[in-house]
Order: C-alpha cells, then sequence, then structure tokens
C-alpha cells in the first residue's frame, strides 16, 4: 500500500506533466498562428513555453505527433466551450445554436482559430497526419448529424435529408465561412456572417 507521501508525489508529478504538456500547446498554438507550421520547431516551442528544447519532443515524439495532439487539443477544447454554452437538448435548436457558436468562437480567440485552420489544412499533403485528422474531421461532423437526427424526429427538419452528408455541409460550410473571415477580418462582419448563415441554414433545413 502506497503512504500519503508517495500518493501525494505521485498525484504532484502527474499535475506537473498535465501543466507542462498545456504550457507546449498553449505555446504551440501562438507559434503556429503566427508562423504556420514549417517556421515552427519543436525546439521553438519548448523555449516558448519555458522549457527545454527538448521537451517537446519527449512529450509529442515529433512533428506529426504534435499536429494531432494540437488538433485534437483545440477541437476538444471547442467542443467543451460548446457544451458548457449550448443548453438545448438534441435537435434543430442545438444544431443552430452550435453554428452560431462556431463564428462566436471564433471571434472571441481568432489565434486558436487560425491555428486550427494551419493544422486541418497539413493533413491535405502530410500523410503521417490525414487518417488523424480525417477521424477529427469525421467526429466533428458526427456532432451535427446526431442533432439533424433528432431534428428529423421531432419534425423540426426534412425527413428526405441525408443527415450524415448535409452534417459533413455543414462543418464544410462553417470552415469555408470563417476560413474566409480569417483573411479579411477587417473587411468581413463576422457577426453578420454567422447571423445570415443561420437563417439561411434553417430556412434549408425546414419541412
Amino acid at each position: 500500500m502506497r503512504t500519503l507521501t508517495e500518493r501525494t508525489e505521485r498525484r504532484s508529478q502527474a499535475e506537473r506533466r498535465d501543466e507542462a504538456e498545456q504550457r507546449l500547446l498553449a505555446a504551440a498554438v501562438r507559434l503556429v498562428a503566427e508562423r504556420g507550421l514549417e517556421r515552427t520547431t519543436l525546439s521553438e516551442v519548448g523555449e516558448a513555453a519555458g522549457y527545454s528544447r527538448g521537451l517537446p519532443a519527449h512529450y509529442f515524439g515529433g512533428k506529426s505527433g504534435l499536429i494531432v495532439t494540437l488538433a485534437a487539443h483545440l477541437i476538444g477544447r471547442f467542443g467543451r466551450a460548446l457544451e458548457r454554452a449550448e443548453r438545448h437538448g438534441p435537435g434543430l435548436k442545438r444544431l443552430l445554436g452550435a453554428a452560431a457558436f462556431y463564428f462566436d468562437s471564433a471571434a472571441k480567440d481568432q489565434t486558436r482559430t487560425r491555428a486550427l485552420f494551419v493544422l486541418l489544412g497539413e493533413g491535405l499533403n502530410n500523410a503521417l497526419v490525414t487518417d488523424r485528422l480525417a477521424e477529427l474531421n469525421a467526429r466533428s461532423a458526427k456532432t451535427f448529424e446526431t442533432n439533424l437526427r433528432a431534428a428529423i424526429a421531432d419534425g423540426e427538419v426534412r425527413a428526405d435529408i441525408d443527415a450524415e452528408s448535409q452534417a459533413i455541409l455543414i462543418l464544410a460550410a462553417l470552415r469555408g465561412a470563417v476560413g474566409q473571415w480569417l483573411l479579411a477580418p477587417k473587411t468581413i462582419d463576422l457577426s453578420a456572417l454567422r447571423d445570415e448563415f443561420v437563417a439561411s441554414l434553417s430556412r434549408s433545413l425546414a419541412p
């Protein structure tokens, strides 16, 4: 049986490890958003986080490991924030709320949003991370699909809609709209874009 001191030490080590990983991820987000992936090195991530240049390699294994871990971190963070913000049960209101939140989240934290888009783009030409990033995309689309199926069952959405395909299209449209804003944030009104997107989506799904 472990002593209280051993349990405390073990818990402290876990806490320190978690803190280090979070600081490394936060530093990676900033660097990737500012520089892109090519000009971001693991050693720079370690230095920016206040640790040794070699620590990121210990945590992530290599750059491909950092890419997948960072993408999962950002998508997971978005999902948790959405859960806290959205009070509706599965269905149309939750679907529309999630779409609106996508825009609001981007406006609230442009740095994290930009970093995520950089990472997702890496999947197009980096075979080391393509499958993992596609898996993360599929999970994101699944959330929309679940709400679409619930809305169809409740008669809130047309019954002839292919929920799986529609979910992918919604996710793609959201990313496309926010991607355009990231390229021209001073000329695109993200709030107006959000309102028009939600209204258009509601009309397109109506029974």
